[in-house]
């Protein structure tokens, strides 16, 4: 992580649409996850901003946690339907947001029934079981549910959060990225990169352009998945900050067009004061579940688990916009619950299964073994520490921030040295982490840990993100090294964010909206090594050949030809490809 520059420059710089109107004493400056001091909020200059809410009736699928069904197959939703006696479900897949066609199909019911929620706590969860037709389009789907209750209809939709696959892949490909950081002002920290940050800018199109840019390549690749490891924000510059950025986040993940499977992070749980705010709060009311598991159909089993597992009084600021804490830990709930899953998943699962985990926090990267034995500080910190094992005193507190601002906090707390024992126990193969906004592959005992550098704009080398393709002849995967020992792909050509230029790109020479009745693709790619890339075409209905790649999907909607042109591109090459009958 990138040391902060001079933090007075930053918040003094005129030229940069940023939510600080003024700047007051700074209390304390930590340099790698400190507040910036007493700001005025960005309610001030939008004060219609409010939270809003998005897991409602739909606890399952979410969009932070979607579900990847085989065509065919059978999908149990889960709703909460508050207290009332439903009848008459009624649920439907609709073209998310993103897609300029419209379609929609219908999920016949085939069972409803009262069920229950690790995570939610209410007694009125129905668990609704659909089959899923075989003629839905692959694609990613938003979730339309509705019912009647007490005579009256209740409706919920929740976007991304079906992926309909005509097959699962032997040799399926995931992308994972973290720590994107949507309002954070170390996106700014190199005044050069103000551009590229965005931060606050009225004009939506232009802000968070390197989350933006991410978010295009990722949808370019057209991964199987997505796993985005945690610090979706910043949450520390105000009270009340996390309304307007758990808001901005959500509608940035939005842009996405492959499932994502997002676990949070300590900049996302932060709880500001006593009374006010509470990431925690916010998490379950935006995303849903802090922790969970999935199945790529019989060839992977995931578990996400929240690696920010503290009371709410170890995660707060005291007196000050800083925290003493913001290292890792999973406490005993939860710890239980991976150890339950994994053996019911042990039950079940196939030779040809691969399982993984995701945490923010690395488990083989902990304060203990880091921070030197030398110093008496730290000596008296742990002697204190060992004391309760739940560092709920101020002294504790004060003494693991002043540490952390020297030596920073990985794994802080507890539950490491026992997570990594319950992985080598069930076969756990790969652990997917973020946290320092750095590169590093570490193998442990038949255990890959992967850290991957930030999309924040303070990432070292670079900002970026892996691609991990499975091989289908065996469990091992390939290509999360784009370069050296340990380096990911980065965003921008040649790890430059300052300069914009992104590592690949495709542009259309006509408006990409059904009008045309031929098309122009101009693919750049500027890494050191090919990329396969997919790129949706919206065209007059008709029959299409391209110049070069080929054409992967082909539908019409209405007065819309829906296409995917599937085309590979050498290392630092140009291809143009055009599309016509």
């Amino acid at each position: 992580m990138k040391i902060w520059k001079t933090i007075i420059g930053i918040i003094t710089m005129a030229s940069v649409a940023f939510p600080v109107t003024q700047a007051h004493a700074l209390t304390s400056v930590d340099k790698q996850d400190g507040g910036i001091g007493n700001t005025t909020h960005y309610m001030d200059k939008n004060p219609d901003i409010a939270a809003d809410p998005k897991v409602k009736n739909i606890i399952y699928p979410l969009m932070a946690t979607p579900a990847i069904k085989k065509k065919g197959s059978e999908l149990t939703i889960q709703v909460d339907t508050k207290g009332k006696d439903p009848s008459g479900w009624i649920v439907k897949l609709n073209e998310n947001s993103n897609s300029k066609v419209e379609g929609q199909y219908s999920l016949p019911v085939t069972k409803a029934e009262k069920g229950s929620s690790y995570w939610k706590n209410s007694s009125f969860i129905y668990n609704v079981t659909v089959s899923i037709p075989n003629d839905v389009t692959e694609k990613l789907y938003d979730l339309d549910v509705s019912y009647t209750a007490d005579g009256a209809q209740v409706k919920d939709e929740e976007p991304n959060s079906v992926k309909v696959v005509n097959d699962f892949k032997k040799d399926f490909r995931f992308i994972h990225l973290t720590d994107i950081h949507v309002g954070s002002p170390r996106n700014i920290q190199d005044p050069a990169n103000a551009t590229e940050a965005g931060m606050w800018n009225p004009d939506e199109s232009k802000r968070w352009l390197y989350l933006l840019k991410t978010i295009k390549q990722v949808n370019l690749l057209k991964p199987d998945f997505v796993v985005l490891t945690g610090d979706l924000m910043f949450g520390q510059m105000n009270p009340k900050e996390y309304i307007y950025e758990y808001e901005e986040t959500y509608r940035m993940l939005k842009k996405f067009d492959v499932p994502v499977y997002i676990i949070p992070g300590n900049h996302d749980f932060y709880a500001q004061d006593a009374t006010l705010t509470d990431g925690a709060k916010y998490w379950g009311e935006y995303f849903g579940p802090e922790y969970y598991s999935f199945n790529y159909g019989p060839y992977a089993h995931m578990v996400g688990a929240n690696s920010m597992d503290w009371d709410k009084f170890d995660r707060q600021g005291h007196g000050s916009l800083s925290v003493p804490t913001w290292g890792g830990q999973i406490r005993q709930a939860q710890m239980n619950w991976i150890k339950k899953d994994l053996e019911q998943n042990d039950q079940t699962a196939n030779a040809n299964q691969v399982k993984g985990l995701f945490s923010h926090n690395n488990p083989v990267k902990r304060d203990r073994e880091i921070w030197p034995s030398s110093d008496p500080d730290v000596q008296e910190y742990w002697k204190e520490y060992d004391a309760q094992h739940n560092p709920q005193n101020l002294s504790t507190l004060f003494k693991a921030e002043e540490l952390g601002q020297k030596y920073d906090q990985l794994w802080h707390g507890e539950g490491a040295q026992e997570l990594v024992d319950v992985m080598k126990q069930h076969g756990v193969s790969f652990s997917l982490h973020g946290h320092t906004h750095t590169d590093n592959i570490t193998q442990q005992n038949g255990i890959l840990y992967t850290t991957t550098a930030s999309i924040e704009l303070s990432a070292t080398p670079w900002e970026g993100y892996r691609t991990f393709q499975k091989d289908p002849d065996s469990k091992n995967f390939n290509s999360y090294i784009y370069e050296g020992t340990d380096r990911s792909i980065p965003v921008y050509e040649n790890g430059n964010s300052a300069a914009g230029t992104v590592s690949f790109e495709a542009n259309l020479a006509q408006p990409n909206d059904g009008t045309q009745g031929a098309q122009t693709a101009t693919v750049t790619n500027r890494l050191k090594k090919e990329v396969t890339i997919t790129v949706p075409l919206y065209m007059k209905p008709g029959t299409y050949k391209p110049t070069d790649g080929e054409i992967t999907e082909n539908k019409l909607y209405g007065t819309k030809q829906w296409m995917e042109l599937k085309v590979t591109v050498p290392a630092n090459s140009t291809k143009e490809i055009k599309i016509q009958p």
